[in-house]
Order: C-alpha cells, then sequence, then structure tokens
C-alpha cells in the first residue's frame, strides 16, 4: 500500500493545537502563493511566498525559543551544507566586496533565499506533528496550484492572441519592465507566462510541479475526481507548455521522464505487466489525442519552429555570450580566489555591468563563489537525489522527475530565489525520512 493511502477505519486526524496550528495555516499560505513571485508581489524582493516564509521564520524562532530542541528528523548533512555555504558567502564578501552596496544585496539574497525558503520551510515541515495530513494536503495544494497556474497560462494565451486582451494588465507587478512584458515567438503569438516574470520560469515551475500533480490525480488513491476532470487537468498544463513556448521545457520534461523511467525501470515494467491492458488503452488513447492535435493546430510545428527560432536568436546569443565571458574571466582568476570566487555580484565588482551576469546557476556560483561554492551545490544536489532513490513508493518516480528537471533547468537560468525547486528538494527529503525506520516518533505504514 502507498504510505499516503491512510484509509484505516477509526484512525482520525491528530487535532493541532497552538503553534501547530499556525505552522499549518502559514505552511499552507506559503504553498498556495508560490507561484506568485512576480505577480502580486509589493516589490522586486519582496512576494508573497517570501511574507509567509518569513512568517514561518517568526514560528520558527518562537518554536526554538519555547522547546529548547529541533524537531526529530529535521538536522541533516543538508543543513550542514547550507551552513558552510553562509560561511562561504559571508568570506567571499569580506574578502572581495566589503562596503559595496550591490554586493551586499547579493550577500543578503543568499542568505535569505536558503535561510526562508529551505531552512525555514523544512523546519515547518518536521514540527507539524500530523505527517500523514500534511503529505495530503500539500500535494492537494500543490495540484490546485499548478491547475490554477496552468488555467490562468491558457487563459493569458487565448484572450491576448485570439481578442487582444491582456489579462496581465489587471494583475500588479513590481516593476514596469516585468509590467510591460511582451515576448513573441516567430513573430506572430504573445508567449504566456503565468504568474511569474518570463515564459521559461513559468514552465520551470511547471516542470517541477506537475510530475506532483500527475502522482496526485492518478497514483495517490486519494483524489476523487472524474477521469473526464483529470485529463482537463492535465490538457491545461501540457498547453501551458505549448503556449509559453519555452525551448528549454520541450527538451527538459521529455530527458527528466526518461532518465527517472531508467532508474525506475523495474517497478515500471512490473506496473506494465500487472496492468498491460490499460496501459495499452492509455498509452493508445494519448496517442490518438497527440496526432489529433497535432493535425489541427500543428503542435509539433510550434515546438520544432520555436527551437530553430530560439537558436537563431539574440538570446541564444546573449546567453552564448555571458558564458564566453565567464570562461574568459574566471580564466584570469589567480587558484586561490578560484577557490572563492569574485564574491557576490561578480560581475559588477570587476566593473561590467549587469548585462555580464550569467544566466546559469551553475557558471553564477561558479563565478561568485569559485569552486568551493560548487563543490557545496553539488554535494546539496547529490544528497537530495540519494535521498530520493531511498523513496521505494510511486511518489519516488514523480519526485526523481521533479528534481532532475530542475537540476537540467538550472543550467539555463540562475534564480536560486525562487522558492519552487527548493520545496521540491524539501518534500523528498521528508518523504524519505518519513519512510525510515531510524525515526522513531514519525508515524509510519508499509511502502509498497
Amino acid at each position: 500500500m502507498d504510505i499516503l493511502q491512510n484509509n484505516k477505519p477509526g484512525q482520525q486526524l491528530q487535532k493541532p493545537s497552538g503553534l501547530d496550528y499556525w505552522f499549518r495555516v502559514w505552511l499552507g499560505c506559503y504553498i498556495v502563493t508560490m507561484p506568485f513571485i512576480s505577480a502580486f508581489a509589493f516589490t522586486d524582493i519582496v512576494s508573497l511566498p517570501l511574507i509567509f516564509a518569513f512568517f514561518l521564520l517568526i514560528l520558527m524562532v518562537v518554536r526554538i525559543f519555547k522547546t529548547g530542541k529541533l524537531p526529530v528528523g529535521f538536522p541533516g548533512f543538508d543543513l550542514v551544507i547550507i551552513f558552510l555555504f553562509f560561511f562561504l558567502v559571508g568570506f567571499s564578501y569580506i574578502i572581495n566586496a566589503w562596503g559595496n552596496s550591490k554586493s551586499l544585496n547579493h550577500t543578503v539574497a543568499y542568505f535569505s533565499s536558503f535561510l526562508l525558503f529551505y531552512v525555514t520551510v523544512k523546519f515547518a515541515f518536521f514540527t507539524i506533528r500530523d505527517k500523514t495530513f500534511l503529505l495530503n494536503r500539500i500535494l492537494q495544494l500543490v495540484t490546485y496550484t499548478t491547475i490554477v497556474s496552468a488555467l490562468f497560462g491558457n487563459a493569458e494565451f487565448i484572450l491576448w492572441n485570439g481578442l487582444g486582451i491582456d489579462l496581465n494588465k489587471l494583475i500588479p507587478r513590481p516593476n514596469e519592465l516585468e509590467a510591460s512584458y511582451n515576448v513573441t515567438v516567430l513573430g506572430i503569438f504573445h508567449r504566456a507566462r503565468g504568474f511569474a516574470p518570463e515564459s521559461g520560469h513559468f514552465t520551470f515551475m511547471l516542470e517541477l510541479f506537475s510530475p506532483l500533480t500527475i502522482y496526485y490525480l492518478y497514483f495517490s488513491g486519494l483524489c476523487k475526481w472524474n477521469l473526464i476532470v483529470k485529463f482537463l487537468c492535465i490538457a491545461l498544463i501540457i498547453f501551458s507548455f505549448i503556449f509559453a513556448v519555452s525551448t528549454a521545457s520541450f527538451v527538459i520534461l521529455p530527458v527528466a521522464f526518461f532518465l527517472a523511467a531508467v532508474v525506475y525501470s523495474k517497478t515500471i515494467l512490473a506496473f506494465i505487466r500487472r496492468r498491460f491492458q490499460k496501459v495499452v488503452l492509455v498509452t493508445a488513447g494519448s496517442t490518438a489525442i497527440v496526432f489529433l492535435l497535432n493535425y489541427f493546430f500543428s503542435v509539433y510545428a510550434l515546438i520544432f519552429s520555436s527551437i530553430s527560432d530560439k537558436m537563431d536568436s539574440n538570446s541564444y546569443d546573449d546567453r552564448q555570450d555571458r558564458i564566453n565571458f565567464f570562461y574568459q574571466e574566471f580564466s584570469r582568476l589567480d587558484l586561490i580566489k578560484k577557490l572563492y570566487g569574485t564574491g557576490p555580484a561578480g560581475a559588477t565588482l570587476l566593473g561590467f555591468d549587469e548585462s555580464k551576469s550569467i544566466l546559469s546557476l551553475y557558471y553564477s556560483i561558479t563565478f561568485e563563489l569559485g569552486f568551493l561554492g560548487m563543490l557545496l551545490l553539488a554535494f546539496l544536489f547529490g544528497y537530495i537525489l540519494m535521498h530520493s532513490l531511498k523513496i521505494k513508493s510511486k511518489i519516488g518516480f514523480f519526485l526523481l522527475v521533479s528534481l532532475i528537471a530542475g537540476i537540467l533547468h538550472y543550467h539555463f537560468i540562475a534564480n536560486y530565489w525562487y522558492p519552487w525547486f527548493w520545496f521540491i528538494c524539501i518534500v523528498t527529503l521528508f518523504y524519505s525520512q518519513y519512510t525510515n525506520p531510524a525515526i522513531a516518533d514519525l508515524p509510519r505504514q508499509p511502502v509498497k
């Protein structure tokens, strides 16, 4: 039985009280506002999820002072890595940029992002007592959030390109540049971007959350919606990818599913053998729908045209110029400085403007925090992937897809201050710990 299928007769959810109740409330608010990193944000920095994460931080401090201890399962090697990362960020700032306001802003961004979106949210997960309720509610809220975001993305694309109605004019955004975002594909269609600043960032969120949505709808045993509603939800998500026309996502998500399928090949083959007829029917139906959609809407042509258009665009050239800038400037550093980097906002410290900022997390971390920073990030990702492989129930496959997609997508963006990927990391670690017999006070059930 899957660990989330908790239908034992007479078993009741634990009633929350005190701090536990408020951890549930603010964590729920945090999850449902995660898409709104641009829409409804107060400033470029202060977004809705950041506000609710700050409330969770206050609760974390209060609970630590009240109890004098940390929740069971919360401490881990990942926190050691993050606090070493904090030390490196502070050291690199002091050595390279003491007194520089731009670098100080970036230093604060490193500290606040990992403290609020990782440490604090992880603390909330392990503090809430009713773990089964928490896991069920997480899946529900992530699914609802993903569907609402996809629905808005579909409406945004259809109304803008079909009727000339721009829904984004109804949504406040923190600056004029984001508010006036207007990017077309092939010079014809306006791209959907949902509640994110850009289309590619919107699909980054969908890459991370849609696998969990699929799990909740079809494999968790928790969703009681009929098949038509489930199908429409998946269709909304697929069309959101298409309407956002993010070249990276067209490549990353299939690769992520393929790599996860290789890892879980034995489990998948066993599942196919058990439900062969159903798998054949679903595969045939899905293939027929894809061909019909492509026949009427030329989806394949749109995807391949967008990829070729991206390869020939100024965006691709600009990205490549920034990578070339990294190799050119980083190679000039001495060996010691290559270890701890040029400091937060390194390009600015070297006298270059922000047009030289590197649009890849891995290049950016290496440039600003050196080989040590990149090594710590690799350790963190490796630690989380290792825990994902310990999950033996069906959700492990979908979490692995999300993790692989996020790790691959960070080659194309450097936005570590978005909460989405860190949330998936925390869910993975929490679920791995939840099934770990060594954690004595976490309720456990048989895992399929």
